[in-house]
């Protein structure tokens, strides 16, 4: 192999006669969406678009390359990814093809990331345990957090499966000499991918967990207003019979009509926690 290139937009464009068919790369530089190849019959183009491993909301690293046969240029516009694609040139050793360096650039790429998946199924677990013991305010905030990031893997995982696939298949021993070791790659990736899957459903489990506790909440919410609402309802009835004020209401002529409404209203109240409590509704 003959050389490693990093080089600026502006210098690739400046330089885009010596790149045949490098169009799309052109097209798609500054907005770089995804990760993608596409393999020609003189040349490999294609870019990445790799998701930040951390908590803090940053950009991804996102650079383009363009691949010939004894050559693979980089194309990059921000210095994160100018950093770490140096560090890997002089990081990676015994290249035996272009293709051969691309490949373990992008086992690099990947090289932590089941750790970093294991940091999700910790965080999970003890989403669970604090679910458990009660619901916390930001809760449904972090989750959606979590399926949001899980989901942008799953993709991520998807594009680089592709990529895998295609090298792998590739009709080009020209270019693509590594097949058999794409081919691994390809697999790897699809395990990567299947756990992310499996955490997919662990985040669908929490929801629903945390949906049947606030399903479960205003259920006894709502029991415990109408144990109120039917405790008071025979109180209301009588409030509502001796104030109707008819003129020929006997009990209100009555000497001790007062003392006998006390004496009826505390035997309703009793009979109803009696009631209550049979029922278990208290």
């Amino acid at each position: 192999m003959n050389r490693i290139t990093i080089m600026s937009g502006d210098e690739f464009r400046a330089k885009k006669d010596l790149f045949p068919n490098c169009k799309e790369l052109l097209h798609s530089m500054g907005s770089i969406r995804y990760c993608k190849a596409e393999v020609y019959s003189d040349c490999v183009l294609g870019m990445f678009r790799i998701p930040q491993k951390n908590e803090q909301r940053r950009p991804s690293m996102t650079f383009e390359f363009y691949m010939t046969e004894d050559q693979i240029v980089f194309i990059e516009d921000t210095g994160d990814a100018k950093r770490w694609l140096e560090k890997q040139v002089n990081k990676i050793q015994n290249v035996q093809s272009p293709d051969h360096f691309l490949l373990q650039l992008m086992e690099q790429i990947i090289e932590n990331d089941v750790l970093y998946l294991l940091h999700f199924e910790k965080e999970m677990e003890k989403m669970e345990d604090d679910l458990l013991k009660g619901v916390s305010k930001d809760f449904y905030e972090v989750l959606t957090k979590l399926r949001q990031k899980l989901s942008e893997f799953n993709a991520y995982y998807e594009q680089l499966t592709a990529m895998g696939d295609l090298f792998q298949s590739a009709d080009n021993p020209t270019l693509i000499k590594s097949t058999e070791q794409w081919a691994r790659y390809a697999l790897r990736i699809e395990r990567l991918q299947n756990h992310i899957r499996l955490l997919r459903e662990n985040v669908l489990q929490l929801r629903e967990l945390y949906q049947s506790q606030q399903d479960a909440q205003q259920n006894k919410i709502m029991c415990l207003l109408t144990v109120v609402t039917t405790f008071f309802l025979p109180l209301t009835l009588l409030t509502g019979w001796y104030g109707m004020n008819f003129a020929y209401m006997p009990e209100l002529q009555w000497k001790y009509g007062y003392f006998a409404v006390i004496i009826v209203t505390a035997i309703i109240i009793v009979a109803e926690i009696i009631y209550f409590k049979k029922k278990k509704l208290f």
